[in-house]
């Protein structure tokens, strides 16, 4: 009997089941007693929940870092953070090539699919930069924060690994921190120079890898793509518009500042999220359900979604069609934008009507919308929310966070399959408005 052919796994299922491989792996290595410390108290889900936040580079967490996992557990977590942040694709990609292993068409395409590339031309010399940029600004950023940790440490080893670990975290915009008692980054509060490494690293991270190399290669504006131009554009709007408003709101200037950076899918902060007043949490919302930037280690629909969007609604405003620096945008951009900001947004909204019927009224609406758009966006900001949810909650912010890092429309691809349509209908508009 002829043996039938198996059909190949498409990328995106490829990268779902990596990345929850390498999640159940993570899970079971921070659960091991060298992981903990003996008077830990956490339990496997706990466990899980941490490698989940991890690899989906979000933050949130459920049990407190610094007191929960040794150095071994932390150097597991570190490298959850890596891995998730720069794609298992581009790992499994270089490790292949270091080995000299013949790349396959399928694994070009997975890592074309993980790095929201256009094409798979290149792709492995893109990967190689990827790595490259990571570990220079990460190494960079471990340096710069090794001489303040060193006043804060009782030894050089361990300032070296506080440096290290929370440059690893801003780079990949993760969120987790070894400070102690979820509060974040807050021992650096009024610290302008922490404050601001911590940003840089994070905007660097955020930018996205394609933006970096052509910032490295070009150096001029003219010269910049139209990628990098609307990148810089957003970047320079949401990052001073947030720090302008949540100033006015009643946030203090470097505060303002550093959570206008890291709204935008890192998750540290330097005060309390319950502090803020409601505009400038509507402002935080906002901002993390922007999020970061393609082919960037953060989340979020992303800036140049967002972009797009307000463009094709300038369009309709001025009956112009929508050009911006000189190029035009294609529909099939404007389209793919408006799907990706309307699931995101049903995620979003189904998940909070979900945790708010399982809490009961424990807390307000707006606490448990910050939460789940956080989760959402990959950000890992919280109003202390998640160490006390219910079990059923913690499910629903863990799908969530899995969610978010893959994106809306690689989980839908999983579930839908592609048909040639054989008949053209005619065209008739809809009423809108």
């Amino acid at each position: 009997m002829n043996r039938v052919a198996r059909k190949p796994l498409r990328p995106s299922t490829v990268l779902v089941l990596g990345f929850l491989s390498i999640i159940i792996l993570g899970s079971v290595l921070l659960y091991l007693p060298v992981s903990r410390y003996e008077e830990a108290t956490a339990n496997y889900l706990d466990c899980l929940f941490v490698s989940v936040s991890a690899v989906c580079v979000t933050g949130l967490t459920t049990v407190d870092i610094a007191s929960t996992f040794t150095v071994f557990g932390r150097c597991v977590l570190a490298l959850l953070i890596q891995v998730g942040g720069l794609g298992f694709a581009s790992f499994a990609l270089l490790i292949l090539t270091l080995l000299g292993r013949n790349l396959s068409l399928s694994s070009m395409s997975l890592a074309k699919e993980a790095l929201n590339a256009d094409s798979g031309n290149g792709i492995v010399g893109l990967v190689s930069s990827v790595v490259r940029y990571a570990i220079a600004i990460e190494l960079s950023g471990a340096v710069l924060l090794f001489f303040p940790y060193l006043k804060l440490s009782d030894s050089v080893p361990k300032a070296i690994g506080m440096g290290l670990f929370h440059s690893v975290s801003a780079f990949n915009n993760a969120g987790f921190d070894l400070n102690g008692d979820f509060n974040s980054m807050a021992v650096f509060r009024g610290n302008v120079y922490v404050n601001l490494v911590i940003a840089a690293l994070i905007i660097l991270g955020g930018l996205g890898f394609f933006v970096l190399k052509d910032i490295f290669h070009q150096r001029r504006w003219s010269k910049f793509s139209f990628h990098t131009k609307i990148v810089l554009t957003m970047a320079a709007i949401l990052v001073i518009g947030g720090t302008v408003l949540m100033f006015l709101s009643g946030t203090d200037l470097l505060d303002s500042f550093f959570l206008a950076v890291s709204a935008r899918t890192a998750g540290f902060s330097t005060m309390s999220m319950e502090k803020l007043t409601d505009s400038s949490t509507l402002v935080m919302i906002f901002l993390m359900f922007v999020g970061a930037n393609p082919g960037s280690t953060g989340g979020g629909v992303k800036a140049t979604t967002i972009f797009v969007i307000f463009i094709a609604m300038a369009t309709v405003v001025s009956g112009r069609k929508p050009n911006v620096f000189k190029r035009r945008i294609p529909h099939d951009s404007i389209t793919k934008a408006l799907t990706v900001t309307v699931m995101a947004m049903i995620v979003i909204i189904v998940a909070s009507f979900g945790i708010m019927m399982i809490e009961k009224g424990r807390f307000s609406s707006l606490d448990i919308l910050f939460e789940v758009v956080s989760a959402a966006a990959t950000v890992g900001l919280s109003r202390s929310l998640t160490p006390v949810l219910q079990m059923g909650s913690r499910f629903i912010i863990m799908v969530v966070m899995f969610i978010g890092r893959l994106g809306p429309l690689t989980i839908v691809t999983l579930f839908t399959r592609l048909k040639p349509e054989r008949l053209e209908y005619i065209e008739e508009h809809v009423l809108i408005g």
